[in-house]
């Protein structure tokens, strides 16, 4: 697939630097207390935004810096009248109750953005459908973000809590996309995956990429300067993720190149098999054999600042994953011109094309991953080149300048929608 479009300036009749006064939801704030795409996300689209002179609020529960611009979702309080309706909604419906009162936090809160500051959209992920319960509410319009639709992840959760979860949380999930003003995405395959799923046509939407930070040009990988016997994942301990493939990979690899080593970053989350949950230990000792342990570097959860830092020691980096919108453990290995194996899966192929800036394999072919790191290992100069061009695409296609000027237009776009709607 070729590179993601870029969203060409929408018709508003807005002035074009009319500053914007805006809302985001995130589960976490401030950044760097989880490792967290949408959190990443958020802070650099945020930075910019207000470097561009909009005006910008976080809604986000339990935060632990507040500020003028940041509200604890955990010290707002409904209304008397609304705290029994959403009791009788909770008692006579099957929606969970965490879900209602937390929407009916953002509810009120964004009430109250709305009447002491003048806000004028709202952005949120499409998670449990929260945002359902706020557009049917007509405060302002809502867009909402979709990160990762359950229906698509979902499969790959515990099977007790998919069983438990799943229908529910995938019709909310609909419903509330359904009842948005405008619908963005970090990849036009999210987008078509959603329409197809849900049978809607979505004609508010458009895809806009993540926006990453590239690093100066002194500071990204250089083949002189890492271990050419290093190779890196970073992701979770689980099958969505798949670091279980990531394993059996490296096992492989590690029988051709017997000084090859790999790091292993990020939490256990466990994968399935016939007698029920496998964490990393466990899944190794069953798998492999035991001097193979001592090649691998398993570091759990990192800050996002030590990842970063130890990402361009290593020679190449594997995403295995098997499902993605636009991720993050991507983005930032490109960030810093690290030379890197990725699966063909969700919005990946529209941001790497093979032998140009990457190298594309099947979803969950061992085979081909083994193979593809294996070229790199054997040809540093296509790694090298590979890596360098996926640092200029960084600069060039996926800035936080460039994403927060379509992002804005998408605003704008949905504000019209909505006081069009309003009028009518």
């Amino acid at each position: 697939m070729g590179k993601i479009p870029f969203v060409e300036a929408l018709d508003t009749d807005i002035e074009p630097d009319h500053p914007l006064k805006i809302a985001i939801y995130v589960s976490s704030w401030p950044p760097g207390r989880v490792a967290s795409g949408i959190v990443t996300y958020t802070e650099q689209l945020v930075s910019m935004l207000r470097a561009s002179g909009h005006e910008v609020y976080i809604l986000s529960p339990g935060v632990h810096e507040p500020d003028p611009f940041t509200i604890d979702l955990e010290q707002i309080q409904p209304s008397l009248l609304l705290r029994i309706w959403l009791k009788l909604k909770i008692r006579f419906t099957s929606i969970p109750a965490g879900g209602v009162w937390h929407a009916a936090r953002i509810s009120a809160a964004l009430s109250q953005l709305v009447r002491e500051k003048g806000v004028e959209v709202l952005e949120i992920e499409e998670s449990f459908g929260m945002s359902l319960q706020i557009s049917q509410r007509n405060i302002v319009p809502v867009i909402v973000r979709l990160h990762g639709p359950f229906f698509l992840t979902g499969v790959f959760d515990d099977p007790d809590t998919a069983m438990a979860f799943n229908n529910g949380r995938v019709t909310r999930e609909g419903l509330a996309i359904q009842a948005a003003t405008y619908i963005t995405a970090p990849s036009a395959a999210t987008l078509q995956a959603v329409m197809q799923h849900y049978d809607l046509s979505l004609e508010n939407s458009v895809a806009i990429p993540n926006p990453i930070i590239a690093a100066n040009e002194d500071e990204i990988w250089q083949i002189d300067q890492c271990d050419r016997n290093k190779m890196l994942f970073v992701g979770r301990f689980d099958s969505l993720k798949g670091g279980d493939l990531a394993l059996e990979t490296f096992a492989r690899l590690a029988e051709l190149n017997p000084d090859l080593t790999l790091t292993f970053i990020g939490p256990d989350h466990g994968v399935q098999s016939g007698s029920g949950t496998l964490h990393f230990e466990e899944f190794f000792r069953q798998k492999f054999p035991e001097e193979l342990r001592k090649r691998v570097d398993y570091r759990g959860q990192m800050s996002h600042s030590d990842l970063m830092a130890v990402r361009t020691s290593h020679y190449l980096t594997l995403i295995a994953t098997q499902f993605e919108t636009m991720g993050y453990m991507l983005l930032e290995a490109m960030s810093l011109g690290c030379p890197t194996v990725a699966t063909a899966v969700g919005g990946i192929g529209e941001v790497i094309q093979t032998e140009r800036n990457g190298l594309l394999v099947p979803s969950q072919d061992v085979d081909a991953m083994v193979a593809a790191c294996q070229r790199l290992l054997e040809d540093p100069e296509l790694a090298a080149r590979l890596g360098r061009q996926a640092w200029m695409d960084c600069t060039e296609r996926y800035s936080p300048e460039a994403v927060a000027t379509q992002t804005v237009d998408s605003y704008k776009a949905a504000i019209e929608l909505f006081q069009a709607k309003r009028i009518y």
